[in-house]
């Protein structure tokens, strides 16, 4: 057995095809059909069903492949605390993000990540927080952002609060408050956010014991902010969110102090590679100059 072999066979597990993975680890389709052929035939176990809709985990497989994960996540950390002792910076950091995160955050911290370590390969796996917890907890990615509410047993390192605000249509009567109670949005229709903070927003009316008038529940972030546009209702989103959207309505803070805290989480930091550890780093400068230097 040898770590391209596990390389190759993590590589169709993530992708889902031999085709990709072979562009991907720059092989033959056949190279990489081989590989998996030689593994399959050394542990004597079937890994991976072939089938015309993709291919999927034997259960043997899914047993099988968290073992691989950490083999060949030792094999980078050697890499780089071998290339870290001649004085080079080389490896690849796998990161879980959500949107605004995607949006907000990371232009910034990668761009300055990238000046600093200019041989470091970044791979970005964007989803859901489910999605983020589900790829930190099978080995898929190194490090993930996510808000502390989301963590469950992962380690995490805090780095900024997101408040929520509210959002009007520009002929609210509220329009022009700079600070709004959530008791004052009792009767105007809600446009649910869904698939993220909508769990943060529906503590708040819980925590308010207000019943809420939802209108409808939306995922996706920029067509609620037209729905509110259009005066069909009013909504509450985090502030890191309404910065990756565009629309004319009006903002304004929720005078009760909720927000969401954001921050990287990972199986154990303990673990990290030196790479990782030196992201870790960036990304807190960066928002300690950025979010609480004002």
């Amino acid at each position: 057995m040898t770590l391209l072999q596990y390389e190759v066979f993590k590589t169709v597990v993530d992708l889902k095809s031999f085709t990709q993975a072979g562009e991907k680890l720059g092989l033959t389709q056949g190279a990489v059909s081989h590989a998996i052929k030689s593994l399959e035939s050394e542990f004597d176990l079937t890994l991976l069903y072939r089938s015309r809709s993709g291919i999927t985990l034997t259960k043997e497989g899914e047993r099988m492949i968290p073992y691989i994960r950490q083999i060949l996540s030792i094999s980078e950390q050697m890499k780089q605390e071998a290339g870290k002792m001649n004085g080079l910076e080389i490896g690849t950091i796998r990161i879980g993000t959500f949107s605004s995160v995607s949006a907000s955050l990371l232009p910034t911290i990668l761009k300055q990540f990238h000046q600093q370590y200019p041989s470091i390969e970044i791979e970005l796996y964007e989803g859901g927080y489910g999605d983020i917890r589900h790829m930190l907890q099978s080995g898929k990615i190194d490090i993930g952002f996510l808000p502390s509410s989301e963590i469950e047993s992962l380690d995490f390192i805090k780095l900024l609060e997101d408040p929520l605000y509210v959002l009007l249509p520009k002929n609210h009567q509220l329009n022009k408050r700079k600070k709004i109670s959530i008791l004052e949005l009792t009767t105007d229709p809600f446009i649910m956010p869904k698939g993220g903070c909508d769990a943060l927003v529906k503590k708040v009316f819980k925590e308010n014991k207000i019943k809420t008038n939802v209108f409808c529940e939306i995922e996706d972030n920029p067509t609620i902010v037209a729905m509110v546009e259009k005066e069909l209702g009013i909504s509450i989103m985090p502030d890191m969110v309404i910065n990756t959207c565009s629309g004319d309505v009006a903002i304004s803070r929720l005078s009760e102090d909720y927000y969401r805290s954001i921050g990287l989480a990972s199986k154990s930091f303990a673990h990290v590679s030196p790479v990782v550890r030196a992201f870790i780093d960036q990304t807190e400068q960066y928002v300690n100059s950025a979010y609480h230097a004002k």
